[in-house]
This record gives C-alpha cells, structure tokens and sequence, in this order.
C-alpha cells in the first residue's frame, strides 16, 4: 500500500505523454535500422520487439485513465488527457502495424523510398518528444508552435513521398500481387505520418485554451 501511494503521489501526466513518445522514438529508431540492413529473416524478430514495446506503450495508457478516474483536479481537462492519450497510442499502433507488414505480408524486397519513409518517422518522432516537453513547462508553452509547424511541415513531405510512392508503385510494378502489398504498407506509412500531426494539432489547441 506505501508504493501504491508513493507512486499516486509522484504520477504526472506530461511525462506519461512523453513516456509514450519515447516508445515511439524506440520503435521507429528500430524500424529505421531494419529498413537499412533489410533481412526478411529478421523481421519476425523485429516484429515481436515492437509488439513487446507497443504492449508497454497500451500498459503506460491504461495506467494514465486509471489514475484519471479517481484524479480530483488533474492539470487540464479530463477529455484533453484522455484525447491525446489516446492519439499518442495511435501512432504506436500505426509503427506496429508497420512491423507486422514486414512479417505477414513477406516482404522479401523493401523498395527505395521505404527508408526515406523510416527516417520521416524518426526525426518527426523526436520533434514529438520534444513538443510534449515543452508542453510540460507552461513557460516554455509559445515554444509548442514552433515544433507543431516542423511537424506539420514534415507531414507535408510525407503527403508528397506518399504520393510519388504510389505513382511508381502503380506505372512500374507488373506483379499484382506486389502491388496489392505495397499499397496497403504506403497506406499504414501515410496514416501514421498523419498521426503524429494529430498529435501535434491536439497539443496546440489544448495549449490554445488554457493560455
């Protein structure tokens, strides 16, 4: 009973949003490394160390409404925690779809563009973790807009990659069967890309009304 409530005590919800983008970030620096030394016969491996960290990922979100239900006054609105709680988990669901579409659709071949997918979702992943710090010091609150337009700039370029992808996908590719795989992994990589600028617009408009 003396942990349990040590730990109600200490609980912060900024840094269970952050705890969060950190598995992110984990996630998508493990992806990013798969894409670069591309074994087929690594990537059941890959799979269940996502899966391990999007399990963690579901833990530290279950724990946040947990607490949020018995919480007296937490620091914003119940409905923005549970919000961008939520759209935080969406991302690390999107990176472990990622890491299932390796395995089950038997991708023996990644084509050219995928790892500059994989580095849009690193570098877009960090730029969240650190949004999400600044969100935590309301002095540092006017700094949260600077880091919503470098993600939405990023989600931009994803649009733009997305769409190059599918155009070579759809001119190049003979096989049917090929096409139909990589169709349904650009279009787990856009949504998740997009996922990230939810995240990202939800922040700024909970910065918005409580300034």
């Amino acid at each position: 009973m003396k942990d349990f409530r040590l730990k109600e005590k200490n609980f912060n919800y900024y840094d269970e949003f952050i705890k969060n983008a950190n598995i992110a970030i984990e996630i998508s620096t493990i992806l990013k490394k798969h894409a670069e030394n591309y074994d087929i016969n690594n990537s059941t491996e890959v799979e269940e160390k996502v899966h391990k960290l999007e399990n963690d990922a579901d833990r530290n979100l279950h724990e946040t409404i947990d607490y949020l239900v018995k919480d007296f006054l937490p620091p914003i609105e119940r409905e923005d925690i549970v919000l961008l709680v939520n759209k935080i988990d969406d991302i690390i669901d999107y990176l472990d779809e990622i890491a299932i579409n390796f395995n089950i659709l038997n991708i023996v071949v990644l084509r050219d563009n995928f790892l500059e997918f994989m580095e849009l979702f690193n570098k877009v992943s960090v730029l969240l973790k650190e949004m999400l710090e600044n969100f935590k010091d309301k002095k540092k609150h006017e700094e949260v807009y600077k880091y919503l337009i470098e993600i939405n700039n990023i989600e931009e370029n994803g649009d733009r990659l997305y769409e190059k992808a599918i155009k070579s996908l759809f001119t190049n590719e003979k096989d049917p069967i090929e096409i139909i795989k990589w169709n349904t992994i650009y279009n787990t990589l856009e949504n998740g890309i997009d996922s990230f600028e939810s995240v990202a617009n939800t922040i700024g408009e909970i910065v918005l009304k409580n300034t």
